[in-house]
């Protein structure tokens, strides 16, 4: 989605104010704070956030090869023999976000997820087809502009996650649709950071100001298992080393690849959330 699609909603993620084009950059209303246009993608962060990115340029950096990574034969490893298997998304969200297709959406901590006509990209970062580099806690855009919000392992990694629920009320329509996926019994994942995990009765109450549509598992016990085997192998390394800590965990992901298909079966059991890998809720902003 190009700047020009949705430069009419953006806001000041400072003041809240407008922003409008000033040679290659973005300047509120006010002219009290300028933000870059790099490559026609704005970057919308605030000092505050810029400083503590700064703090985790390590972990940062660790994220973008993850996600920029091209290596055809780890990336058909790990979709082979990996740890975990998400479940295919719920027919209802597929439903919902087809009725609405040609409405806003917004999707938060996109990494290199593909974008489209309607879709605005938001990371911290300027992966491939990010559209604007923002924190989740400072979200720039005007109050109700987004008809569809979806954010995957998002939330475990930010500092205020009650903020970013708030924030996403705030910028979503009323009767609009958000999605978010959180991890609950996984290995500490700093991207850059890694703070929280969820139960089910967690993210009910942090999404309570939603009318709550559906919720459940989305990588289900069997996936933690092996992820957390491979986890447990790994420390074996007593290694730092990234290569040598991923032929550390082939040994139980090759003894263990068959397991995480359980979940197909277990996932109809209705305790299957209590030792779930991954979460997910589906909510609507009430009128």
């Amino acid at each position: 989605m190009q700047l020009e699609s949705f430069q009419r909603y953006l806001q000041c993620p400072q003041c809240r104010s407008e922003l409008h084009l000033e040679f290659e950059t973005l300047v509120c209303t006010n002219s009290q704070h300028v933000y870059p246009i790099v490559d026609g993608v704005p970057e919308l962060l605030t000092p505050k956030e810029q400083n503590r990115l700064v703090g985790y340029l390590g972990t940062a950096d660790l994220m973008c090869q993850e996600f920029k990574s091209k290596n055809t034969v780890k990336r058909l490893t790990k979709r082979l023999i990996g740890s975990t298997l998400h479940m295919p998304i719920n027919q209802s969200v597929e439903n919902i976000w087809t009725s609405h297709k040609d409405e806003l959406e917004l999707e938060i901590g996109s990494g290199t997820q593909t974008s489209s006509a309607n879709k605005v990209n938001l990371d911290i970062d300027r992966f491939v087809n990010v559209n604007v580099v923002a924190s989740a806690l400072d979200i720039p855009f005007a109050d109700e502009t987004f008809t569809l919000i979806r954010s995957s392992a998002v939330l475990e990694h930010v500092r205020g996650p009650n903020r970013m629920v708030e924030e996403i009320f705030r910028v979503l329509k009323p009767e609009g649709y958000v999605y978010v996926e959180v991890p609950f019994l996984q290995h500490y994942h700093a991207y850059p950071n890694d703070f929280q995990r969820y139960t089910i009765e967690g993210l009910k109450t942090l999404f309570q100001a939603f009318k709550i549509i559906e919720i459940g598992v989305c990588v289900g016990p069997s996936s933690a298992i092996t992820a957390l085997a491979a986890d447990w192998f790994e420390l074996f390394s007593f290694s730092n080393n990234r290569s040598v800590n991923n032929l550390f965990r082939l040994v139980p992901l090759i003894l263990l690849w068959p397991v995480k298909y359980l979940d197909y079966i277990l996932l109809k059991n209705s305790r299957a959330h209590e030792v779930a890998s991954g979460l997910f809720i589906l909510c609507k902003k009430p009128v």
